[in-house]
């Protein structure tokens, strides 16, 4: 050995090797680790031998879940005291018994079955070792000794989560203080349904008071075995039981599983597409380029461990074809199985996932142009439908119109485009359009409200004449041209007015109506018809109609206007037994006569219609 270097052998037990390394922990060096039925990785380990019931001990990753929602109230928990018969949920076997509750000790560790004292009645508060038949046993401590989670709201919580047969027991030590010490403990425990596994996730352990041991490790009920982990010291490198030891942990994870059957990793799950079409394929109606809907792929062989030599595989799809053949659109399942000598399985599962990316192949009718139906502006047309082929089955056509409108609703003058979509079951699609025109090939409707329009002069050049055209159009009038417009004005005598309407298509329609604007004398032979559909006497009837036809005979402008003002004096003169309606649209009617006439002179028609002037 090198200088300054001591050896010692120790020939033994575990149980008495553990028992030496704890009291003379200074002395060891690079010892062998004591032999052992449990797996360690990456570290060696001390373990007891446990015979035909072996834990095996692993370092998953340090991947604690949510914390539990359960927070145990700080009035049940008490110093050196225990929370008794918590429900995990579900069946756990422990070294080879079933249990479905725990006893939670608040010095860092569990039971199983009928919860215990402390006989000293110090309360477990110092970390033991283990394997060791007094008690506790039947035990697993995560983190024993000295705690004080009374201190800290939520310091001890538990969770059952998940669904059967996977659900997990959560038991979490948060933010602990040490109980005589500046140490702090967050761990998480998760004991798992079916597998029966034990992971402990320790956040963070640390103690400082000299006097106390810190022990983390499993075992049985009647303490003859138990199953832990090394810790290495960082300054020395010494591998050293997680046994009545003084260490510290930080994001460590560590599993207790028990015997387990073959562990059989299957092939890699694979994603690809269906096949494409083949290479040159013409893509027609009769003749659609479309590849396959199923894709041909090699899954690989599945990988298997045990414990011991002879392990076998075999593979089998969940559609019951040979692991060679052709793979359909989804999802294909091989079960992968292991068997080992003693009969043990195990399976995995591989997914074989062919997917469909390939579009549908989708040919629209022809385009259609089409007159209007008579006098709407529409028309119904039969479009057909277009035509889809996809490589999968299942295609599906549906259609939809530039104007919103339903499929089989009339189509508006213009163009309307159809959008045909072809949808195949995995949501791949192809379009295509279809124009629809609908020309407006009808006319608009003109119709004359009279083929000839009479209206009177009202001064000696004509008239303002306002008319009105009643025109129609399945679509609609976009223009309106008259040789003379209304509200122009119009001569005396007969115009003839030509109107011409058109629609937006082009489509135009003509017509033609006269308007006759009286003269003087026209007016005042319709005065003289009026004045002798009266009825008035003959002494009052008599006067004005001669009066008016003296103004309608020959003279000079200026004697008609005298006579037509007389015709106005004589109707306003009382005593002549006109009713005052009749007198005033005479005297307007022989004021307007005036105007046509130009003479110089026309009555005020206030003073045309002032009752006090006119005859009772």
């Amino acid at each position: 050995m090198p200088d300054g270097v001591s050896y010692i052998r120790v020939d033994g037990s575990d149980s008495a090797k553990q028992v030496f390394l704890q009291a003379n922990p200074i002395v060891v060096s690079s010892v062998p680790a004591p032999s052992a039925d449990v797996l360690v990785t990456p570290s060696p380990t001390f373990s007891s031998s446990v015979g035909s019931f072996h834990y095996v001990l692993s370092h998953p990753a340090f991947a604690p879940e949510a914390v539990p929602t359960t927070i145990v109230p700080q009035t049940r928990i008490t110093d050196d005291g225990t929370i008794v018969d918590v429900p995990l949920g579900f069946d756990f076997n422990f070294y080879g018994n079933t249990y479905n509750k725990v006893n939670v000790y608040s010095n860092g560790f569990l039971t199983f079955g009928t919860a215990v004292t402390d006989p000293t009645g110090l309360g477990f508060f110092r970390g033991d070792a283990i394997p060791y038949s007094g008690n506790p046993n039947n035990m697993i401590a995560f983190a024993w000794t000295d705690w004080s989670p009374q201190r800290v709201v939520g310091g001890i919580r538990f969770e059952t989560r998940g669904t059967a047969p996977n659900r997990r027991f959560l038991l979490q030590f948060t933010n602990v203080p040490e109980f005589s010490g500046r140490g702090l403990l967050l761990m998480q425990l998760v004991l798992t349904e079916n597998a029966n596994d034990i992971t402990i996730y320790t956040n963070t352990m640390s103690i400082t008071a000299s006097s106390d041991r810190v022990t983390q490790g499993i075992e049985n009920a009647d303490g003859t075995l138990a199953a832990f982990d090394s810790v290495q010291n960082p300054v020395n490198l010494i591998w050293s039981p997680r046994v009545r030891g003084f260490f510290k942990l930080t994001n460590d994870a560590v599993r207790f599983s028990p015997p387990r059957p073959p562990v059989v990793t299957p092939p890699a799950s694979i994603s690809v597409n269906t096949a494409p079409p083949a290479t040159g394929q013409v893509n027609s109606l009769t003749n659609p380029a479309v590849g396959s809907c199923a894709a041909v792929v090699d899954p690989g062989v599945a990988t298997a461990t045990d414990d011991a030599p002879g392990v076998t595989v075999a593979g089998n799809r969940s559609d019951g074809l040979a692991l060679n053949a052709p793979y359909p659109k989804g999802v294909t399942t091989i079960t992968w199985t292991a068997t080992d000598v003693d009969g043990m399985t195990a399976t995995g599962t591989q997914t074989i996932t062919v997917n469909d990316k390939e579009n549908p192949s989708i040919v629209a009718p022809d385009g259609i142009s089409t007159g209007n139906d008579l006098h709407l502006p529409s028309a119904v047309v039969s479009t057909g439908t277009a035509q889809a082929a996809d490589n999968c089955p299942d295609v599906k056509v549906s259609s939809s119109r530039s104007d919103g409108a339903a499929p089989g609703d009339p189509f508006m003058v213009g163009l309307t485009t159809i959008t045909w979509t072809a949808t195949d079951a995995s949501g791949n699609t192809a379009s295509a359009k279809q124009s629809i025109t609908v020309r407006d090939v009808e006319a608009p409707t003109l119709v004359m409200a009279d083929n000839i329009i009479t209206v009177n002069a009202t001064s000696t050049t004509g008239a303002i004449v306002t008319y009105t055209l009643n025109v129609s159009d399945n679509v609609g009038v976009t223009s309106k041209v008259c040789s003379r417009a209304s509200g122009s004005y119009f001569p005396i005598g007969e115009t003839t007015v030509t109107c011409t309407v058109a629609d937006a298509a082009g489509n135009t329609a003509s017509g033609s109506f006269v308007v006759l604007v009286l003269n003087a004398q026209a007016q005042m032979e319709n005065l003289i018809q009026y004045i002798l559909g009266l009825g008035l006497s003959e002494g009052t009837t008599n006067p004005l109609v001669n009066q008016v036809r003296a103004a309608y005979g020959d003279g000079s402008v200026g004697q008609q206007c005298n006579k037509m003002s007389d015709f106005i004096s004589m109707v306003v003169k009382k005593g002549r037994g006109i009713p005052f309606d009749n007198a005033a649209y005479m005297n307007t009617e022989a004021a307007r006569i005036m105007a046509v006439l130009g003479c110089g002179y026309a009555p005020s028609r206030t003073r045309l219609l002032d009752p006090s002037l006119l005859g009772n």
